[in-house]
């Protein structure tokens, strides 16, 4: 948390909170504790819920490997990891799935070309959703 509030100042944010948690050296979860909300507002940032960090790293998860043109068949456990560590939100499930699928697809006799198209299909829905202001 110091190297943030470094960070912070570094890039002009200031204030009491910003100081304070950049001058402390190794603090104890109770000074983060007491520094962190105070920090938060005056660096203009707010709490989310881990359902909705991880749907924002899935969208640009899925925007960068449609952008770069990667292989989406190599990120279907990327995308099963953040569903599973955000308590299977709804709104990843699909995505959070595809792992599965692969093996679904292979059961079934689909192709990997199949598969791609599918999970590549996924994909464009998860980048082309909005994130919430």
């Amino acid at each position: 948390m110091p190297g943030l509030a470094c960070d912070a100042l570094e890039a002009g944010l200031d204030g009491p909170s910003i100081r304070r948690l950049a001058s402390v050296i190794n603090p104890s979860g109770w000074e983060t504790d007491q520094i962190l909300p105070k920090f938060m507002a005056e660096a203009g940032l707010k709490q989310i819920s881990r359902a909705e960090a991880s749907m924002r790293i899935a969208r640009d998860l899925a925007r960068r490997i449609l952008l770069q043109k990667l292989d989406p068949l190599n990120f279907t456990q990327d995308f099963e990891r953040l569903w599973i560590d955000a308590d299977y939100p709804e709104g990843l499930q699909e995505a959070g799935c595809l792992d599965d699928q692969k093996a679904i697809a292979e059961y079934v006799g689909q192709t990997e070309a199949e598969l791609r198209e599918y999970v590549h299909g996924v994909l464009c829905a998860l980048a082309a959703e909005q994130d919430p202001s």
